[in-house]
């Protein structure tokens, strides 16, 4: 059943009010049609430590071009590819920007960069990824 509000339904010059399901499935299915498939879907992002999203990400197979690249970044500064973990924050940041906006932007990608690590709690999450590296 859904609330309806003004303007969004009722009926006979009502302003609103509970509806029903208004023929969309059969009583007893309209519950299970919907938020049934929302939950089975979302079963399958929860990693072995029940948090969303760790089940895609194992090992070196990465779920998302981001992630993948992300995962490069951090094996390359493991390796000795960049001189400091700003270098590779930089690298990191301008490959987000090319592969989400389609832009190169030195200016926005060191002010994005340099934001990142002022911001403690991401620059955790950073240190996070450094250390995942393999």
């Amino acid at each position: 059943m859904s609330v309806g509000g003004v303007g969004r339904g009722g009926g006979k010059g009502r302003a609103g009010g509970a509806q029903g399901p208004a023929g969309k499935a059969p009583a007893g299915k309209a519950g299970t049609a919907t938020f049934g498939g929302a939950v089975e879907r979302a079963s399958g992002l929860v990693g072995p430590s029940g948090a969303v999203g760790s089940g895609e990400v194992q090992g070196s197979q990465a779920a998302d071009p981001i992630t993948s690249q992300a995962l490069a970044v951090a094996r390359q500064l493991k390796n000795g590819d960049f001189k400091s973990k700003e270098e590779a924050t930089r690298k990191l940041v301008a490959e987000v920007l090319k592969e989400k906006l389609r832009m190169k932007s030195s200016a926005l990608t060191s002010k994005i960069a340099d934001a990142l690590q002022d911001d403690p709690r991401l620059n955790q999450a950073l240190e996070r990824l450094w250390s995942k590296a393999e």
